[in-house]
């Protein structure tokens, strides 16, 4: 666990922010090839641009911070200052069908070898959905909306080693972390570990992570007891057993009752502070894609959640 940090080579480490800002950055020759719509026609209203031309857009609206109208305006002037003949999709139809459209966040590029083993941290993040501006913050007051109505959850978990995203959920403020942790999992195969705070210190967390086959990274919450010795958790002892160790651990190593030190051991020794890495992650979203979701309705903000992931990890394969 200690040898997932490598020193950075800062030389091409700041060759890639240069390269984040370049236009071309988001045109590829795949793009163009799959910009009309091919699928099977259905009746009614025509599609004439693909799921592909839509998520560029939305690339575009997100990184550069635009709105609807101004994203179809910008990708006219990329795409007639590179000599491309083909129509935009104008403002209304890129709104339109960011509310169906479910982009996949996961970039081939990035995939680790099976050899090397994947280690995964999870966390999440909150993403606010008005400004911070005084005429939005009179307008939305504590006797309008409460303070949970105000912002939305991002869960994610990455892979520790590339930084890519590998999964996403996008939730309403009140929803517990520990609650998406098996739906954060869904796409993975096997794992060799993985990390979480506190918040994903449940029965369900730990059921889930077993099933990848991975150990559990997660500090037991400050009044654990073995689960030998809580008739609620009694019969989940299987399940639990790496809890337990921990808890052993820390009871252990506590001097005077203070167990601070006894949890900083314990974190060391298994190589918890690799879930520090999603933090920074979570910095990068919110850097790069700003900390706000400006959409009104639900299905395009977590259209417009997703879209942020995505442009992560198209930084990170850069």
């Amino acid at each position: 666990m200690k040898q997932i940090r490598e020193k950075r080579n800062w030389s091409q480490y700041n060759q890639k922010l240069k390269e984040i800002a370049r236009i071309e950055f988001f045109i590829s020759e795949e793009a163009i090839k799959e910009w009309g719509y091919k699928g099977k026609r259905v009746i009614g209203g025509k599609l004439l641009y693909s799921n592909h031309a839509i998520e560029l857009c939305l690339l575009m609206r997100e990184f550069y911070q635009l709105a609807y109208r101004q994203t179809e305006g910008f990708v006219e002037s990329i795409f007639k200052s590179m000599q491309i003949e083909l129509n935009i999709p104008d403002y209304t139809t890129i709104s339109r069908r960011a509310s169906k459209l479910k982009p996949s966040i996961s970039k081939k590029a990035l995939l680790r070898k099976a050899k090397e083993p994947l280690v995964i941290a999870v966390d999440s993040t909150g993403l606010s959905i008005h400004s911070r501006s005084e005429w939005n913050r009179i307008k939305h007051a504590k006797d309008k909306l409460t303070g949970y109505e105000k912002w939305r959850k991002l869960h994610i978990s990455i892979d520790v080693k590339s930084g890519e995203i590998l999964g996403s959920s996008y939730t309403r403020a009140t929803v517990n972390d520990g609650s998406e942790l098996p739906r954060l999992l869904e796409n993975i195969e096997e794992a060799s570990a993985v990390c979480g705070d506190m918040a994903y210190d449940t029965v369900n967390c730990r059921e889930a992570i077993k099933q990848k086959k991975a150990r559990q990274l997660i500090p037991p919450i400050r009044v654990a007891r073995i689960s030998t010795k809580n008739r609620n958790i009694r019969k989940h002892q299987e399940i639990l057993k790496e809890r337990d160790d921990a808890i052993r651990y820390i009871q252990h190593n506590t001097i005077n009752g203070n167990q601070s030190l006894a949890r900083k051991s314990w974190k060391e020794k298994v190589g918890y502070h690799a879930r520090s890495l999603v933090e920074t992650t979570m910095w990068q979203i919110k850097s790069h894609c700003s900390d706000r979701l400006r959409n009104k309705r639900e299905d395009t903000r977590e259209t417009e959640a997703k879209i942020k992931c995505k442009i992560i990890n198209l930084i990170a394969a850069a």
